[in-house]
């Protein structure tokens, strides 16, 4: 007989063929595979055949066969198995009891078995103490992380094993680093640059905390404006920091810098040609169609903004570096500007007409290459259309840098002028969170 391993995911088909068969061709799957020994098969037929319907007969039927011969399977395997391997031994009873929890859900009862819940009582506690001591030994080592886990694993075979639920706490306590962040020194003369990326930083941390972190928690914000004058807050220095940490009772402080602002520009004006449809009739009613040729000019400017940032992870009680991250952060940006004024009509218009595409097809590929390589997936109607619309873009302001958060080279910003080094200096560093949540991760995980 197959023993159950209730971790085996089936393939996709057998999942397909289960939700289409009905309940009592599960229940008599169910009873050809108990019969064949198999008896993981057998036991997931009837579960699936019984929850599609609980009243009919045959599917319970199988379901009460199989779960006993589960359950039987189980107790058998969990003593065998402790002779040789207390912990796996202890594992297989957990797994039989939400087995018995899935059972006694849809109410069928199982055998009686005193001799083995007994047995299972003693195995469960035995591997509860032998995590308990691994606990204990953790914390003696100033291990509190992995004392963490030895002590959930003890509650999980024995909830009131000993005096786990204190030491548990005990090691939660030891093993959390409190984290403050402070705002990035600004060595770039930048105003405003420090406050908002330090913002950025808390914000995207502390609300990321839950679901990242195990061991770390962020100081809120209004805790550290409050033990920080406004110099500090521009630009602390590293005792500063240091003595921050001890005043908000954390562990760890988050020391960074900016650095090294450069810039490249490039601009380049581009014409192309550009026709409108006329259609006419002539005097005996014929409808014409002919096509005005004009020019179109196109000047795209270019930026390229970098900038070094760096940070520091000190411990406050040593004032030792925990990790340090140095690396650029870059803006390149591209924008677009037309001077041409179009009618209202804009679908009217065409880089080249048709005949002249079906002529002269080698000019029609270099025409269109020349427009994705300056526009990218912007196309002429929306062109015609901004030029038309917003002529107020022609002059940049800082209203429209969250624009410029995207990739730009695919799509160009529509705009007149190209945002100051000062504002790409905000865009290149608006993920610098990301560094920062990196490497409190991987503190959060050594043990």
């Amino acid at each position: 007989m197959r023993a159950f391993a209730p971790r085996l995911i089936a393939p996709a088909l057998a999942l397909f063929v289960v939700a289409c068969a009905s309940s009592a061709t599960l229940a008599r799957q169910s009873d050809e595979a108990l019969a064949e020994g198999d008896l993981r098969k057998a036991y997931g037929r009837a579960l699936s055949a019984v929850e599609k319907d609980p009243q009919n007969q045959a599917a319970r039927g199988a379901y009460a066969a199989a779960s006993q011969l589960v359950a039987a399977d189980f107790r058998q395997r969990v003593v065998a198995l402790a002779v040789a391997d207390t912990t796996a031994a202890a594992n297989l009873a957990l797994d039989l009891r939400r087995i018995r929890l899935e059972v006694a859900r849809h109410q069928f009862p199982l055998d009686v078995a005193p001799e083995y819940d007994a047995a299972e009582r003693a195995i469960l506690r035995s591997a509860a103490r032998v995590r308990y001591q691994r606990g204990v030994d953790a914390l003696a080592a100033h291990r509190p992380k992995v004392a963490v886990d030895e002590f959930l694993s003890t509650r999980r075979y024995d909830e009131g094993f000993a005096d786990v639920a204190v030491r548990l706490d005990e090691a939660l306590r030891l093993a959390t680093a409190r984290v403050a962040l402070l705002p990035f020194g600004d060595g770039i003369g930048v105003p405003g640059l420090s406050q908002e990326i330090g913002d950025t930083v808390r914000s995207e941390l502390s609300r990321r905390a839950p679901d990242e972190f195990r061991f770390t928690q962020i100081v809120d914000a209004a805790e550290i404006e409050r033990n920080m004058t406004v110099a500090q807050l521009r630009n602390p220095r590293r005792d500063e920091a240091l003595d921050l940490g001890r005043r908000v009772g954390a562990q760890w402080v988050v020391l960074g810098r900016f650095t090294g602002l450069r810039s490249n520009n490039s601009q380049r004006d581009l014409k192309l040609p550009l026709f409108r449809r006329i259609d006419s009739k002539d005097d005996k009613g014929v409808a014409t169609v002919r096509w005005d040729e004009s020019t179109l000019p196109i000047v795209t400017r270019e930026r390229d903004v970098t900038v070094q940032y760096e940070f520091d992870v000190l411990e406050v009680a040593s004032g030792l570096v925990l990790a340090h991250v140095e690396q650029p952060a870059r803006a390149w940006v591209r924008v677009a500007w037309t001077d041409y004024r179009p009618d209202e009509n804009s679908d009217r218009y065409t880089l080249l007409p048709p005949d002249v595409r079906k002529a002269d097809p080698k000019r029609a590929r270099q025409v269109d290459a020349q427009w994705r390589e300056q526009m990218g997936s912007w196309n002429l109607g929306e062109v015609l259309q901004q030029s038309r619309d917003q002529r107020a873009r022609s002059r940049y302001s800082s209203r429209f840098r969250r624009e410029f958060y995207g990739d730009t080279r695919a799509r160009p910003v529509w705009m007149g002028e190209l945002p100051s080094e000062n504002d790409l200096a905000f865009v290149a560093l608006h993920d610098t969170w990301r560094a920062v949540l990196a490497t409190l991760k991987e503190l959060d995980r050594k043990g």
